[in-house]
């Protein structure tokens, strides 16, 4: 099977690419406008309203898969993650609302981030991996 470093490393690019993305399309999803009903199939003009839906509903299910994955986890270990990727918050920060060391941060990020790949999605995050696929 895959080593632990390489799991960590997988999922640590899960949060900086996919993950970052998503919560970017999420909040630029104010500019997403009715879709284009002029556009013909097969027609050089494409539809960007049509695809910034399709790309928000992705974002939004990667967005309620994370939730549910961080529910099967340790409540410390998805504290970490949600406070480190999610609300993009520092190492210090994060060990000053769980009350623990900075030390002890590292230690539960590193835990956490091999406890997600196993929760993500029924395992997703490995499947990619064993299939040579590391990001989406």
């Amino acid at each position: 099977m895959n080593s632990d470093k390489k799991i960590i490393k997988a999922v640590e690019q899960f949060f900086s690419r996919d993950v970052r993305r998503g919560t970017m399309l999420i909040r630029s999803a104010i500019s997403i406008s009715s879709v284009r009903m002029d556009v013909l199939p097969g027609s050089s003009n494409s539809n960007d309203s049509e695809n910034k839906m399709i790309a928000y509903s992705e974002a939004k299910q990667r967005q309620a898969l994370i939730k549910s994955a961080f529910k099967l986890m340790d409540t410390d270990e998805a504290t970490v993650l949600e406070s480190l990727y999610i609300k993009g918050w520092s190492t210090t920060k994060t060990a000053l609302t769980l009350c623990v060391s900075t030390r002890s941060v590292f230690r539960l990020r590193k835990r956490a981030l091999l406890d997600f790949a196993y929760c993500y999605n029924m395992g997703e995050l490995l499947d990619r991996m064993t299939n040579g696929k590391v990001t989406a």
